[in-house]
């Protein structure tokens, strides 16, 4: 029998609240059942489960990562040591070890061609009129205003830091107000999606800690629920309190995806380790160094720490006692060759093209070779887009209802369909842009032309309806004074007697 895993279930026992799926890096397999014999071309088999062992990692490990102060480069034992001595004195030579900071620039690169870009909606109504268009051009201008592209940036960056992500939309009764804000964990705070016994998920909650008190805020698609750890002598106890919410869906919303750097992980920890290891060789031998054969009085020669002695005893037979060369040491070109490669192949497991201005020459690369050094920044950048669609179309519903609540119409935004999408960035000027819509512009319908433009404001056609109205009035105005003087343009006779008459015909 399958146990039934409703809200109730969870609440019964609020622990149940943060089961979540763990993150994992690496594995084993188990029995190697990833092959099990021959088959033929139209034998069928019976199908299984997976047996793979994952290794479960935390949150703080991507924290680690992301913060080069904070590498496993650090802790590590195997890097060489150097250790010098000047006659029966030792020389302390302080350690300097060489953190690389890759991951934060793969992070950004992920975030810009995700964010540099306003989010994109699209009035899906069939039927549409004035008052959706009115009401449309209303919902971007509260977008833009309320700052929510920072917090469609703060979601995107938040997961591609940590893993995943947390958005709650809230509404205030007694103010009125709503408000939209971002959880993460290296904010702390952690978010579990939980699921029925189907695998469909019924709630969403926020698990964090005010001081030492444990705290569980779920929500539903109409109540919110906050689970506090009380201390009932056995320090077990949970006390959980309900009320609604307002909205008409869970007000949670939770992304989950890699980190940035997740491929490339390993090959930034094998760099890290041998720049390091070429560190310690360069500060031993890189600078020159003195062979002397002969005796030679410690005392009476100074040298420093970056200076290699080497001192040889005399050859018998010799008829010299003394004598004395520099040695030069080799470039270390091929480690250098090697590190080279190592990044470029950061590059791909990324999907980051590191451009810097060495590559950049007049006769070289030019727009057409960066655009495509760059086809796997945008190619993970679309397969990106899907991934976040239910998202940001959840977010704007919410912002819609949102919206709605505030203003006491609840079906003011609602009515609208809305399609919220992500436009990933490219090295596609504005001009460039802007020149492609003109050539498009024969097939294109104005409104498509606008939301596409890259300086249009939220509500460009309703300010270009009103400079067309304003240019109307104008131009009926201006017809109406010629008409009026037309009419006081009459033609005056004057008789011999000084008088006047006047009439409107010459």
């Amino acid at each position: 029998m399958i146990e039934t895993k409703d809200i109730n279930w969870y609440l019964e026992e609020p622990e149940r609240l943060l089961q979540k799926k763990a993150f994992t890096r690496g594995g084993e397999f188990s029995n190697d059942n990833t092959s099990i014999g021959d088959v033929g071309l139209n034998e069928k088999t019976k199908a299984t489960l997976s047996n793979l062992l994952l290794k479960e990692v935390t949150q703080d490990l991507y924290l680690r990562e992301y913060d080069p102060s904070l590498h496993k480069i650090i802790y590590n034992k195997s890097i060489p040591k150097i250790a010098m001595r000047i006659g029966d004195q030792a020389v302390t030579i302080d350690e300097l070890i060489l953190q690389l900071a890759l991951q934060k620039n793969i992070h950004a690169a992920h975030v810009l061609h995700l964010t540099a870009n306003p989010l994109s909606f699209t009035l899906c109504n069939v039927e549409k009129n004035e008052t959706l268009s009115k009401t449309f051009m209303e919902y971007k201008q509260e977008w833009t205003m309320r700052n929510m592209e920072h917090i469609k940036y703060d979601c995107i960056s938040k997961q591609k830091k940590v893993g995943d992500v947390g958005v709650l939309l809230q509404y205030n009764s007694a103010k009125k107000q709503g408000d939209v804000k971002v959880y993460s964990y290296d904010d702390g705070y952690s978010i579990i999606p939980n699921y029925n016994e189907f695998g469909e998920e019924i709630a969403r909650s926020l698990y964090y800690k005010v001081d030492k008190t444990e705290v569980i805020d779920t929500y539903d698609d109409k109540y919110f629920y906050r689970s506090i750890k009380s201390d009932n002598g056995d320090g077990t106890g949970w006390e959980t309190i309900k009320k609604v919410h307002g909205f008409s869906r869970c007000p949670l919303l939770y992304q989950r995806g890699k980190v940035a750097w997740e491929y490339a992980e390993s090959i930034i920890e094998i760099m890290e380790l041998l720049i390091n290891i070429h560190a310690v060789t360069l500060k031993r031998f890189g600078t020159w160094g003195l062979v002397l054969k002969g005796e030679m009085d410690e005392n009476s020669f100074q040298r420093d720490n970056g200076t290699l002695i080497i001192n040889l005893p005399a050859e018998e037979g010799t008829s010299y006692k003394t004598d004395a060369k520099t040695l030069e040491f080799p470039e270390p070109e091929s480690m250098i060759s090697y590190l080279e490669f190592l990044l470029s192949q950061v590059s791909i497991a990324a999907s980051v093209s590191f451009i810097t201005p060495k590559d950049i020459t007049s006769t070289g690369s030019g727009g057409n070779g960066i655009a495509l050094s760059m086809r796997n920044d945008i190619a993970l950048a679309t397969q990106s887009v899907s991934d976040w669609s239910k998202f940001f179309n959840e977010l704007a519903y919410l912002f819609q209802e949102m919206l709605g609540l505030e203003q006491g119409a609840t079906n003011k935004y609602t009515d609208l369909k809305i399609k919220a999408t992500l436009v990933p960035w490219s090295m596609e000027t504005n001009a460039t842009k802007i020149t492609n819509l003109s050539m498009e512009s024969k097939w294109l319908s104005e409104q498509t032309l606008v939301e596409n433009s890259p300086s249009a404001a939220p509500d460009e056609l309703d300010r270009k309806a009103r400079e067309e109205e304003k240019k109307q009035q104008e131009m009926l105005a201006q017809a109406e004074k010629a008409e009026r003087i037309s009419k006081n343009n009459s033609t005056e006779i004057i008789d011999v007697n000084n008088k006047t008459t006047t009439s409107k015909d010459v």
